[in-house]
């Protein structure tokens, strides 16, 4: 009789214990209607609704989004309560299309989009294991592992973008590992639905590998100009405007204090700061943030992907408006330190493989642990940091075993 295999047992209890909790989490929020309408999903249905209605001109218009949102919620707003759609104009056509006067129905179009975009990422992921020699047993874990993730599961549940956002980082590491300049500044510039994000992950390129950054502006172009036709030249000027108001940190929905970068643990810990010299800080540090990675590409030898791991790190930690369903951003150092550590001789990949689950638990148990939700990421940003730097001194231990 065959003994039983722990390790395979392990991963099944704890994929499907983490799919129970998703699922259970999934149902009632479209159950509540509290919950959905409470989600960052509103403001996405509000800009499609708003550009059927009145179209694209108005997606930006606050008195047209709080007029939707009243309609949605089944009560008026306060002055200042409706939240904002602040994501790029490029977006719209899409959202136009998903939307209609279901609600629900529009919500879970919306997120089986999220999840279509999300599969690309991970095709690319199962791409770059197969192209390293994984055997598939490790390659299925590692992939499972990343597709549930609970960062990657709170930004389905709150049915944010974020998975355009990941495509686009993605293909970005994969242009630059597989030296292809087009595909990683084409990949650069869908990241730009963060603007934020892209800007440090983009200007290295000043200094290193310029025809990525070639193939950026060229991607950026693009959506500037189906940015202009979705919503023409006054509604670019609205947006504006509303990023300008959002970079303020003080209209509803922002809560500083619940985020997961440097302005988050500021707020946290000393919040006597006050707001205005907390996001004074953050922008400090988010413009010495870019300094540095641009002198790090400057004076490197090659920009590998230690280089590439540490810019999204530095990024997440860095900008100036970042949720906890950013941090799937975390995959792709994840990633890139499985990578790392499978060339080190005596250790099996379907170990190496269980990282992404391993750090879903992490995630999951300090969300779950009154005090720790907000904490626990920056510990575990702290460890990829120190196990990208020094990844064969770290876990060459995992070898010995």
């Amino acid at each position: 009789m065959r003994g039983i295999d722990v390790h395979r047992v392990v991963i099944i209890a704890g994929l499907t214990s983490l799919m129970i909790v998703y699922a259970v989490l999934w149902a009632r929020m479209l159950a509540s209607h509290e919950e959905r309408t409470g989600s960052d999903f509103i403001s996405a249905y509000t800009a499609g609704i708003v550009a059927q209605v009145w179209g694209g001109e108005q997606v930006y218009n606050l008195a047209r989004q709080q007029a939707v949102q009243e309609e949605v919620v089944g009560f008026a707003l306060a002055p200042g309560q409706v939240l904002m759609f602040n994501h790029p104009p490029f977006l719209v056509p899409l959202l136009a299309v998903l939307m209609s006067s279901n609600y629900v129905a529009s919500l879970v179009r919306y997120a089986l989009t999220m999840v279509a975009l999300y599969v690309g990422m991970l095709a690319i992921a199962w791409h770059l294991l197969l192209r390293d020699g994984w055997e598939r047993n490790a390659r299925w874990i590692a992939l499972t592992g990343m597709a549930t993730f609970y960062p990657l599961f709170v930004s389905l549940l709150n049915t944010q973008d974020t998975a355009l956002m990941m495509l686009g980082a993605f293909l970005w590491f994969w242009g630059l590992v597989s030296d292809r300049p087009r595909l990683a500044g084409l990949g650069l510039a869908l990241t730009a639905v963060r603007p934020h994000v892209t800007l440090v992950l983009a200007a290295p390129f000043l200094f290193r590998r310029r025809e990525v950054l070639v193939w950026f502006a060229v991607g950026g172009a693009v959506l500037g100009i189906l940015s202009l036709i979705a919503v023409g030249v006054e509604g670019l000027k609205l947006y504006v405007h509303i990023l300008l108001t959002a970079a303020g940190g003080e209209f509803y929905g922002m809560q500083e204090a619940a985020m997961v970068n440097l302005v988050g643990l500021l707020w946290r810990l000393a919040p006597g700061l006050g707001g205005g010299a907390i996001r004074m800080i953050g922008w400090v540090f988010y413009g010495l943030t870019i300094v540095f990675l641009c002198v790090l590409w400057r004076r490197s030898l090659q920009v590998g992907e230690k280089q590439m791991a540490w810019a999204v790190l530095l990024a997440v930690l860095s900008v100036p408006h970042l949720h906890y369903h950013d941090l799937t951003l975390l995959v792709l150092p994840i990633l890139v330190l499985m990578r790392q550590v499978s060339c080190l001789a005596g250790i099996e990949r379907r170990r190496i493989a269980l990282m992404p689950l391993v750090a879903s638990y992490v995630l999951l148990f300090g969300s779950l642990v009154q005090g720790w939700r907000y904490d626990i990421p920056y510990c575990l940003m702290l460890a990829l940091g120190l196990a990208l730097t020094r990844s064969e001194k770290v876990l060459r231990p995992m070898a010995d075993d």
